[in-house]
């Protein structure tokens, strides 16, 4: 994807801002491995599923996958085709 200015509009934006925010929250360094209750709420809500199992390492691929999923349909929805060209 281009590094080019996108304006997010909609639920999909709203979403894409959760999936930020919750990536901020699992990157930042932490003394254990616990999560805060939030932080689970959150990424359920972001239908990524979450075990007692899974590491922080798990859950950023988890979020990262859904974040890539939300730019895709972003970009199909905002792509119009080949534009002709105008004279």
């Amino acid at each position: 994807m281009s590094q080019e200015h996108i304006e997010l509009r909609g639920a999909s934006a709203f979403e894409l801002q959760r999936v930020d925010r919750i990536l901020c929250e699992l990157a930042r360094p932490v003394i254990d491995e616990e999560l805060s209750p939030h932080a689970w709420e959150e990424l359920l809500q972001l239908g990524i599923r979450v075990g007692g199992d899974a590491t922080r390492r798990d859950l950023v691929e988890r979020a990262w996958g859904r974040k890539r999923a939300l730019l895709r349909q972003m970009s199909a929805l905002d792509d119009r085709g080949p534009q002709l060209p105008v004279a």
